[in-house]
């Protein structure tokens, strides 16, 4: 099952860099969509037009994003070339807006229980913690650690559904809707599902999370220090640069090794 996973991820890597056509629109596709982003958070609805423009940039993000998704989950598995990806995309860009509506909701249902739950537990940990006498005595201490793991149970919980499992069963829904289409994909969500999370297809995703996740959390936050301030600014202009390549790269890789997979499993 190992070699499965490297031959998958190995091959994706290989068909992605094979079309260097393809790899210069996604590139271009995730430059824009940095910065409409960033224009959208620092534009101001002072006026109309930005208004207007706010209204415009907040449209323009999901779709740029869902056109990179419809991109990333079809470049493997066809020979097209970079074109008929790119016009093929923009038409199921759509359809992957669709089929992930479903899973929005349960993101923030869940996001939003979370809320409600999290201020009950801080409440209760600083009550307990009041509680405990000085100097504390052991029996004391067991209620706030009991709370202690509930935080941590929480935290657990959250990680694996907002950032693997619900990924996870967007992305084997993006894959069946680019080639079955929307209502195919419904139909079979429940096959969908189970395939997505199939050892592989966790093995896959946890490695890739590793090179669009742990990767550029660590080239951000780990600091270079320097006694030039010029250097310091251009070694984290460097870091910021690398961690971003490795996010689309890394991401779309990992779509591609997935779409493969699932391609063998039908």
């Amino acid at each position: 099952m190992i070699k499965d996973v490297i031959n998958a991820t190995v091959a994706a890597a290989r068909s992605l860099l094979r079309n260097w056509r393809a790899l210069i629109i996604f590139f271009g596709l995730y430059i824009l969509l940095l910065v409409v982003s960033y224009l959208f958070l620092v534009t101001r609805e002072a006026s109309i037009w930005q208004v207007l423009l706010t209204f415009l940039l907040a449209i323009a993000a999901p779709v740029i994003f869902f056109i990179i998704q419809a991109m990333g989950v079809s470049y493997s598995q066809r020979g097209d070339g970079a074109g008929a990806l790119l016009r093929r995309s923009l038409g199921n860009c759509w359809k992957l807006i669709l089929i992930s509506l479903p899973i929005i909701l349960i993101a923030w249902l869940f996001i939003y229980l979370l809320g409600r739950i999290q201020p009950d537990v801080t409440t209760a940990v600083s009550e307990a913690a009041r509680a405990v006498p000085t100097p504390p005595r052991p029996p004391a201490r067991a209620p706030q650690q009991s709370i202690q793991w509930q935080a941590v149970l929480i935290t657990t919980l959250r990680f694996l559904l907002l950032y693997i499992a619900l990924p996870l069963a967007a992305i084997h829904l993006w894959i069946a809707t680019s080639r079955e289409g929307i209502i195919a994909a419904l139909k079979g969500a429940g096959r969908i599902l189970a395939r997505a999370f199939a050892p592989r297809a966790v093995l896959i995703y946890v490695a890739g999370l590793i090179i669009f996740a742990l990767i550029p959390y660590l080239l951000i936050f780990t600091r270079t220090p320097s006694k030039n301030a010029w250097l310091e600014i251009a070694l984290l202009g460097a870091r910021l640069a690398l961690a971003l390549v490795f996010i689309l790269f890394g991401w779309v890789v990992t779509l591609g090794a997935l779409s493969g997979i699932a391609t063998e499993s039908k």
